[in-house]
């Protein structure tokens, strides 16, 4: 579309491709229960929903904290897993809405269609930029505005395999951005989704339908393609009005595994269209990722792994586009003695273009810059029950130069049910377009000198196992920041215009997170978790910030919860309740709400359920981004979902 060309609010191609899909999707769960397929195949779809014991919780294998598998009660980092089974129980609709089920996440709706997603605090609109959040090994941090933009992830809910939540920084092997925390959401291989699924939700408030069919090519190589539309309702303005901010979207993409001897290759991709209702703005996107690994005889591994995304904004005088290609490989050594080595390395390009009729703008409207990078890390067994990991990343940035990203874990297994470790870190977030080439003529005028904002993380851990029905893990840190970006007045200037981006606030925070889970009989299991902050942060000599308080964050000084999942027989329930802090700025107050799931199992192929989100009240505020909060509405919908 080219500059000056926009898209009416309402597509009728895509309203009509939802329609479409949901109407597919009603009609497939409708088929009676001896259609096609298998029974054990089907039976096994839905056990999903089944609960794991405690022990098995504790050896579910994890890739994100030292980029090869280990059992996540061996992992020397405060992690949480949200495990399929939790997803598909909790109701949730989208991404955002699950990783609420993270205790170490802090997750702030601001509107239909906008999250605010942190660990650790920096949580807003605005500053949730020190993030990283991963798909299957793509970054979806969003290079042109740094952050996520949730509502772009459309991923299929039921084709995660698990999410595995870091809270703290993972900077020498993921690199920039990954400050506070890292998001790995990693999805089932399709040889693991095969036949048909289906599922349909249904509320006056919002609405989601997605279909998914799995098959084999060949003995070695399976696929699995799906589609996915969704409406959701709009929020309500402070007075209770409604804002005209809900917005549709329909999905669809693609996923191939297959085997060749030692060797493992996949190929997937998606393509999304959103459309926001009353604005008129439509965002267009889509992936591809290419992925190899090899499985060596002498216990090795190696990665390497490419993609390309795409996403296009369109509005009123507004049209963005952002192109990411990324390739990165990663080899594990085999055991050397008492070393365990993991090295590996990328390169990244990314293609801005920006183009407004308003007074904001960036300037040049296109602009390129380039990420690289290079790690390694050694694990090193000291004894039998005391390991070092030791590792450093060496990043360059187009618009930073270069930085070192260090750290230093140690972790204690006194016995097979505990685990003491320690952690000292450092990570960075790297500038963006936004922080170099922002112009407000007059007013501001970017920041060419912007650097990295950086941080020094320091934590101490627990976790342990200590009976079959009873595990739970405790983190304390404290994290030292350098260089958080602020707006300030140009020094020396009568009247302090034009402002600029500068690396003006330094602080400490600090805190405690966390969490249990205790199984009171097989079929009623607990889980409960908490978090705190407290934050100290002061400006540089010499410089103001108009956006003050807000660069530091908007953060609750704590959050508390507890879930409850029971199973009767062919009935599930399951429950989730959330007290969150009040935030200071601007005055958001706190919050208990309630989201609630019971759902039958009605045959081996067709489970039907009731869910409610923020069953305690009509609507609350969760944060700002500016001037008086928005509502967040409560939402009642029924689920039907069948495989066969």
């Amino acid at each position: 579309m080219r500059p000056g060309m926009t898209r009416p609010a309402n597509t009728p191609a895509l309203v009509l491709a939802w329609q479409t899909l949901f109407a597919l999707v009603l009609a497939l769960v409708a088929l009676p229960a001896s259609y096609g397929g298998t029974e054990q195949q089907t039976r096994s779809q839905l056990e999903e929903l089944r609960s794991l014991s405690i022990e098995e919780l504790m050896q579910v294998e994890v890739t994100s904290v030292s980029r090869r598998a280990e059992p996540v009660a061996l992992a020397p980092a405060s992690i949480y897993v949200i495990s399929a089974q939790d997803i598909q129980r909790s109701g949730a609709l989208n991404l955002p809405e699950a990783l609420r089920l993270a205790p170490n996440l802090q997750v702030a709706r601001d509107d239909a269609s906008r999250y605010a997603i942190s660990a650790r605090g920096m949580n807003s609109v605005s500053t949730s930029n020190k993030l990283l959040v991963l798909v299957d090994g793509r970054s979806i941090y969003e290079p042109l505005y740094a952050g996520v933009v949730w509502d772009e992830e459309q991923v299929p809910l039921e084709d995660i395999d698990r999410i595995e939540v870091i809270s703290g920084p993972g900077g020498t092997l993921w690199g920039a951005n990954a400050v506070n925390g890292v998001i790995n959401v990693i999805t089932r291989r399709a040889q693991d989704t095969q036949g048909w699924s289906a599922r349909a939700s249904y509320g006056a408030i919002d609405r989601v339908a997605s279909v998914r069919y799995g098959g084999r090519l060949t003995d070695n190589a399976a696929f699995r393609v799906y589609a996915r539309g969704s409406e959701l309702g709009q929020s309500l303005s402070a007075a209770g009005l409604g804002n005209n901010d809900g917005y549709s979207s329909v999905s669809g993409g693609f996923r191939t595994d297959w085997m060749a001897g030692r060797d493992h290759y996949t190929l997937q991709g998606d393509l999304f269209s959103n459309d926001y209702d009353g604005s008129g703005n439509a965002i267009d996107g889509g992936n591809l990722v290419a992925r190899w690994s090899r499985e060596m005889q002498d216990g090795g591994s190696f990665i390497l792994q490419a993609y390309y995304d795409t996403t296009e904004r369109d509005g009123p005088g507004l049209m963005t586009r952002s192109r990411v290609g990324d390739i990165a490989f990663q080899h594990s050594l085999s055991a050397r003695g008492r070393h365990q080595i993991v090295w590996g390395g990328g390169y990244r390009t990314i293609d801005d273009f920006f183009w407004s009729t308003g007074s904001f703008s960036l300037d040049p409207v296109e602009d390129d810059f380039q990420l690289s990078n290079l790690f390694v890390q050694d694990t090193i067994a000291l004894s039998g029950d005391l390991s070092l990991t030791a590792g450093v990343k060496l990043e360059h940035s187009t618009y930073s130069g270069f930085d070192y990203l260090p750290s230093l874990r140690l972790s204690w297994t006194p016995s097979s049910t505990q685990m003491v470790w320690g952690a000292v870190s450092r990570a960075i977030r790297t500038p963006v377009r936004l922080d170099r080439d922002v112009l407000i003529p007059g007013t501001v005028d970017g920041g060419d000198d912007f650097d990295s904002e950086s941080v020094i993380a320091y934590e101490l851990g627990y976790r342990a196992n200590p009976t079959a029905r009873l595990s739970f893990s405790a983190t304390a840190f404290f994290n030292e920041y350098e260089g958080l970006r602020v707006l300030s007045l140009q020094p020396g200037t009568t009247n302090g215009l034009p402002m600029e981006f500068r690396n003006g606030l330094d602080g400490t925070s600090w805190g405690v997170e966390a969490w249990g889970m205790f199984l009171i009989y097989d079929w009623w299991r607990i889980r409960g978790g908490i978090a705190t902050l407290q934050k100290d942060f002061d400006l540089r000599a010499g410089l103001t910030d108009i956006l003050l308080p807000q660069s530091s964050g908007n953060d609750p000084e704590y959050q508390a919860m507890v879930n409850t999942r029971i199973n009767l027989a062919d009935v599930f329930i399951d429950a989730n309740l959330r007290r969150v802090g009040d935030l200071p700025r601007p005055g958001v107050p706190g919050y208990t709400e309630l989201n609630a799931t019971i759902g039958w199992q009605v045959t081996d192929r067709l489970e039907v359920s009731l869910s409610g989100v923020n069953l305690l009240d009509d609507s609350h505020p969760e944060t700002s981004s500016a001037g008086p909060p928005d509502e967040i509405r409560r939402s009642v919908f029924v689920t039907a979902r069948m495989g066969f």
